[in-house]
Parts: structure tokens; sequence; C-alpha cells
């Protein structure tokens, strides 16, 4: 299974915290949002994680590398201006198979434990 995440804001609202940072890697408990939603993807059976990405993206990319450590296969679609919510999913969407049949997409800065 696929998911999308939207991680590709300046976060501009959660200055100055996000001056050194994209908010989706805004710590939480010690470790960043997306570290949440990655664990809670992997637990109702996401193994491929795309990371719609843009503000300070290479931090995204240097927390999860490929994935390996954190059981899933990342992808990085990276804007190189911004593009907006349904540019930036539109883009990602190529790198899901046609043959897929469930998809989620996310907000980079949310955390839930909701069943999908």
């Amino acid at each position: 299974m696929y998911a999308l995440i939207l991680a590709g804001g300046k976060g501009e609202r959660l200055r100055p915290l996000t001056d050194s940072m994209p908010k989706p890697l805004a710590p939480l408990n010690g470790r960043p949002i997306l570290w949440y939603q990655v664990e809670w993807l992997k637990r109702i059976g996401v193994t491929n994680v795309i990371f719609l990405v843009g503000y300070r993206w290479e931090m995204v990319r240097q927390y999860f590398g490929d994935g390996t450590n954190f059981g899933i296969k990342a992808i990085y679609s990276v804007e190189t201006s911004p593009l907006g919510r349904g540019g930036a999913l539109r883009v990602g969407m190529a790198n899901v198979p046609e043959d897929e049949d469930t998809v989620i997409v996310l907000n980079g800065d949310i955390i839930t434990s909701q069943d999908p």
C-alpha cells in the first residue's frame, strides 16, 4: 500500500522554529511529526511512503533516507517551485503504480491514531 505525505510547505506560522527545518520535522516528544505518521502508516499496512517535499526537503531525506531503517520504502517527490496541494499530489501520484487500489494521503503536520 502507498501513502503520500504533503510535507512541502514552509510552516510560516511556526516561525522561528521552521526557519531551520520544515514543519513536519518539528519535534514532538523528541521525535519529528513525520516519524509518528510513518509509524501509524506502517501499522495500517503501508509499505511505500511518498514524501511530497519542497522547503528544506533535504532534511526529510537526511532523516528517512531510503526508508530501510524505518521499515518502509521512502520516495521523494520534490517541488522546485510551490505547486500547491493539488499540484504536489498530481506529480507525486506518478510514483504510484496504476494498479494500486488504495492510496492514503496525509498533511505532513498532523498526528492521528484513527483507522482509515
